[in-house]
């Protein structure tokens, strides 16, 4: 052995410390409680929409293109100027997680409260605002006149329902913030089953009912919110452990105007994001017919992918809210981008699909070559912004579990208002890109409204729970 291999009896061998596996339990945990608050939810919303599409097949089957016209066009007018209300009452959510995570039972039953006060309080106005909505489209829109009189008359039938689902939603978000979405899950699959009947029944006069046409489904639609509402709170007054929840009491002063501020932006968010891309089908709609067949049809597969993100998004608010209240910032954090984990895998799995099969898809719902064709190309820049849409309504449901519900308005504002439709236009009309340069710059605000609610969340973690007045 030569000298310069020997050892020398001071040298030290240093040996790294092993490095501890980190404990990634939590992390699923966290996973599968979300999901488990989150998927009752995505299979309510996809049977919301399952009522809409039975309300369209079976209008369909009268043969008059004017009834499908008008109720295509009545939906639109009443989701419009419904959606800022059920924003108002979507405040329950924050509010209640955030007091059940810090056991305080009568801050959640004066919320509670506080909801159905709003849901009264709002039936009224609400209603004058669809009521007054036919005319305003007749004076300001170049519509037809016939297809504005049976609009009339099918959003006269569906005002008995503005009532109930507002009281409805006051009852969902008091069990989606204590953490319970499986009741609206099941009265939403009966309610299916319930519309279906009443829509045939309506519309065509069977079973000794009036044949109404268009007015029958309006009617039917209504019936179901009275339906919905009544099996929900039957369902809550057979159960003893929410008899606290829902006891009767004062509302403390202070509690309704913090109901307000937070859920007002949360509503004019709600009407950014519909009337961005309503106004984002206006600009299709002057490249063509076949333009805005396939636009009609991507946004449809577009918007039923993102009833998964926004069921994840629910999910997250409620863990996010709850443990907050429990006085627990890094699991709310930890909930939070366990959420947004989520939504990107599962928004991804979908862009794929897109990518698959586009052209299977649009061709599901016609055989016109042209349609096809442009539908197909906007399913491929829908399956680009998937991961950004699952992200940003993810995000917006962990910030909102914050009780920061301000913030997410102005950044939709700013990404949708400020820079997608403007752009948009730019590109379909001044560029020569059509419909696709719409879709291109949807693509960017969603992105844009994806990165900022992000850092939004990463910088609010910590934050302190909603100071809700006491004394209920």
């Amino acid at each position: 052995m030569s000298p310069s291999a020997t050892p020398r009896p001071d040298a030290l061998v240093l040996t790294p410390p092993p490095t501890p596996a980190r404990d990634l339990r939590p992390w699923g945990a966290e996973a599968r409680t979300i999901l488990r608050l989150s998927l009752p939810v995505m299979v309510a919303q996809v049977g919301l929409l399952g009522m809409g599409l039975v309300d369209t097949w079976l209008v369909g089957r009268l043969g008059d293109p004017a009834a499908l016209a008008a109720v295509a066009l009545g939906d639109a007018c009443f989701f419009t100027l419904i959606v800022v209300a059920l924003g108002l009452i979507q405040a329950l959510d924050p509010l209640i997680a955030q007091a059940h995570g810090a056991g305080q039972v009568d801050r959640c039953a004066a919320a509670w409260r506080a909801g159905v006060r709003l849901a009264l309080a709002l039936t009224l106005p609400v209603s004058l605002a669809i009521w007054a909505a036919v005319p305003l489209l007749g004076r300001f829109a170049d519509l037809d006149a016939g297809v504005l009189a049976v609009t009339a008359g099918y959003l006269a039938a569906r005002l008995p329902g503005v009532l109930p689902w507002l009281l409805y939603s006051s009852d969902r978000h008091l069990l989606h913030g204590l953490g319970s979405t499986v009741p609206t899950m099941v009265v939403t699959l009966v309610a299916n089953l319930v519309n279906g009947v009443l829509d045939y029944g309506l519309i065509f006069g069977a079973w000794g009912l009036p044949a109404l046409g268009v007015v029958g489904s309006g009617l039917a639609t209504a019936g179901c919110s009275w339906f919905m509402y009544l099996a929900l709170a039957a369902w809550m007054r057979r159960q003893a452990r929410y008899a606290q929840y829902r006891a009767p009491g004062p509302i403390p002063a202070g509690l309704l105007p913090l109901v307000v501020r937070i859920g007002l932006p949360l509503g004019l968010t709600h009407a950014l994001e519909v009337g961005a891309f309503a106004f984002a089908s206006v600009l299709v709609g002057k490249l063509g017919v076949v333009a805005l067949a396939g636009h009609q049809v991507a946004i449809k597969m577009a918007s039923t992918s993102f009833m998964v993100a926004l069921a994840l998004g629910v999910g997250t608010s409620v863990r996010v809210g709850t443990l907050t209240g429990r006085g627990d910032p890094v699991g709310a954090a930890r909930a939070g981008w366990t959420g947004l984990l989520l939504g990107a895998v599962a928004m991804g799995g979908a862009a794929a699909l897109f990518l698959l099969f586009r052209v299977e898809i649009v061709g599901s719902f016609t055989t016109d070559p042209g349609v096809v064709a442009a539908g197909a190309s906007l399913l491929m820049i829908a399956a680009a912004f998937q991961v950004f849409d699952g992200t940003q309504a993810v995000a917006g449901g962990a910030l909102r579990g914050l009780g920061d519900t301000r913030f997410p308005m102005l950044a939709n504002l700013g990404a949708y208002w400020v820079v997608a439709l403007p752009l948009g236009g730019v590109l379909a009309f001044s560029h020569g890109h059509g419909a696709e340069g719409v879709w291109w710059a949807l693509a960017l605000g969603l992105l844009l409204a994806a990165v900022v609610l992000v850092w939004r969340f990463h910088a609010m973690q910590g934050a302190r729970p909603i100071d809700q007045p006491s004394g209920a």
